[in-house]
């Protein structure tokens, strides 16, 4: 189950497609760009091996990233970066690639990677606008698939969007993604409400009145 199929502020965002479906969207939408090629090469390079929750090949992922930063308009540089912002923190084998995209690409995957040591939010706001996009168009993504996850996952990541994503939606300018991350960050709350009431419901049930 997809809930952006069921959410109006997510018409805009791409379908739930196959990886070589997303792949050759993405390629059509930005002409053939020859910097968005090159890091989508890289990005299905470095994630090749790698897997999402929900069992679809990783390249899904950044290539909907991607694909949702194409549909807000933003360059070609932003649109690279999306796709390679996993690079450095999943497959570091394949940086010197994404190095060589130039230092626009490389300096907004840098701020988008969490190096465990500096507070990660502020880093991406340090990190301007364009930043804020990307960030702010993971997380869509991944609250799209969040519940293919565990619960404990599913409630962390919840909390942690609802606590630190205010700021980054303000300072990313973009109505189209602030509309899609607070519908679909509504819908696991009423989700997550549900799952309580329900658990509620059930212990009443055993321990009678």
């Amino acid at each position: 189950m997809d809930p952006a199929r069921e959410l109006d502020a997510c018409t805009f965002l791409p379908p739930d497609l196959d990886a070589d479906t997303l792949c050759e969207i993405l390629v059509s939408r930005t002409d053939t760009d020859p910097l968005v090629c090159e890091a989508l090469a890289i990005a299905r390079d470095a994630h090749r091996l790698h897997t999402r929750d929900e069992g679809a090949p990783y390249i899904v992922h950044p290539a909907r990233v991607a694909l949702s930063l194409v549909a807000t308009g933003q360059p070609p540089h932003v649109i690279a970066a999306g796709l390679c912002h996993d690079v450095f923190e999943d497959a570091p084998g394949h940086a010197h690639r994404v190095v060589a995209l130039g230092r626009e690409v490389a300096d907004l995957v840098e701020a988008l990677t969490d190096d465990w040591y500096e507070d990660y939010y502020a880093k991406i706001l340090g990190a301007g606008t364009e930043a804020c996009r990307i960030k702010i168009a993971d997380r869509i993504d991944n609250l799209r698939f969040l519940h293919f996850t565990t619960p404990g996952k599913q409630t962390r990541y919840v909390r942690e969007t609802a606590a630190h994503f205010p700021e980054l939606v303000e300072h990313a300018s973009s109505p189209q993604l602030a509309g899609a991350l607070i519908a679909l960050l509504e819908w696991h709350l009423i989700r997550e409400a549900s799952a309580r009431a329900a658990a509620q419901s059930t212990r009443g049930d055993v321990h009678g009145p």
